[in-house]
């Protein structure tokens, strides 16, 4: 009878769960914490360009853009090639979210400006091999389909390298 009782406190004291101490809980498998708000570690000076083409709808979302304005520094829309210019002009550009296919219409502007800015291109619904080539050539390429935090953190990367460029000129 001795074994039998051992043999149930054992499986008893086996069976039972765990008692989780103070922020384990946090550390079991899908219950961390979720942080909502997007942060960016360096203030930008963005531009979004959109010319109304087939993915321009991401760049135009008001939920996005109302994100990129609490986070960067400063958010301007440009919806052709005159405003961009303008927007170039004006001062300081550091990063520039466009649209894939308004790419090549403003690729030379782009690289004629003064500010140098890094260009960040969004695909909408790019193939496997056009968007490795994209992320190949301009470093910092996003799907459409990106959320908000991908956007920000797309664009504070782009803003080291931006800063890495300047101080070494």
């Amino acid at each position: 009878m001795s074994r039998l009782a051992t043999l149930l406190v054992v499986m008893a004291a086996l069976s039972g769960t765990a008692a989780l101490g103070c922020g384990d809980k946090l550390l079991a498998v899908g219950r961390g914490l979720r942080f909502q708000r997007a942060y960016a570690a360096h203030q930008a000076n963005l531009v979004i360009y959109s010319a109304g083409a087939q993915g321009g709808a991401a760049l135009t979302n008001a939920k996005l853009q109302a994100t990129l304005r609490r986070v960067v520094h400063n958010v301007q829309v440009a919806r052709d090639g005159a405003q961009l210019d303008a927007a170039l002009k004006s001062g300081q550009v550091d990063v520039v979210l466009i649209d894939s296919a308004d790419l090549a219409g403003v690729t030379r502007q782009l690289q004629s400006a003064t500010s140098k800015p890094v260009i960040l291109p969004i695909f909408a619904k790019p193939s496997k091999a056009e968007f490795a080539a994209a992320q190949k050539e301009y470093k910092f390429a996003l799907k459409a389909s990106a959320d908000d935090f991908e956007y920000v953190a797309a664009i504070d990367e782009a803003m080291k390298l931006q800063l890495k460029t300047r101080t070494k000129s």
